[in-house]
């Protein structure tokens, strides 16, 4: 759900279409057609900017402005339009949500590749493998404190230094596997894993 102040509107990941509607009266908005087929990934906005990954297929990621009105559909070979600020249609973002932290978008993958992106232009500063071994990964990008924290389904913590340079500062280990997203409350990391929950704090 976004509210822009002039309206409020509920954005639904979907395919063909992903699709906003009015929350007030659920007429549609606009529809975007989203090049992948399981659509998992949850919307959000930051900075006024609604942002949509599409899972499966191409994983697309679009940055769309909430203004948008009917058909946004891009045009074969097309990465923006009027109301698609930008997109990559080779993303890969199948089962993470991205997170946009200080002007940059990062977005992870299931096989345990990272991509930094700037979150109002697009431009890719880079895609980086998180682990040398082979390792999934499930739970969802969060940020604070500067870092983006990465956690694998085995239940190791990747921690990369937030900026459009990739440097991984730590590698933590939970002990257990992990497939939830992370939470972060006052200065504390919270990790569920398949039997605790665990606080992390500074």
């Amino acid at each position: 759900m976004y509210d822009d102040g002039k309206r409020v509107q509920v954005v639904a990941n979907g395919w063909p279409f992903i699709a906003s509607y009015d929350a007030a009266t659920g007429k549609e908005l606009w529809r975007l057609r989203s090049g992948g087929d399981n659509p998992i990934p949850t919307p959000f906005a930051s900075n006024g900017i609604i942002y949509i990954a599409n899972g499966h297929g191409n994983a697309p990621v679009f940055a769309v402005k909430p203004g948008a009105a009917g058909d946004i559909s891009l045009k074969d070979g097309a990465t923006s339009n009027a109301d698609v600020l930008w997109s990559d249609g080779q993303n890969g973002a199948y089962l993470q949500t991205p997170v946009v932290y200080r002007g940059l978008l990062y977005s992870g993958t299931n096989a345990g590749v990272l991509k930094c992106y700037d979150a109002n232009t697009g431009t890719r500063h880079y895609q980086q493998r998180l682990t040398q071994e082979s390792a999934a990964f499930t739970a969802s990008p969060v940020a604070g404190d500067g870092k983006i924290y990465c956690t694998g389904e085995e239940g190791d913590v990747i921690v990369a230094r937030a900026g459009p340079t990739f440097e991984v500062v730590a590698r933590n280990r939970l002990g257990a596997p992990c497939l939830a997203t992370p939470a972060i409350s006052e200065g504390a990391l919270f990790f569920r894993t398949r039997s605790h929950v665990l606080a992390v704090t500074g």
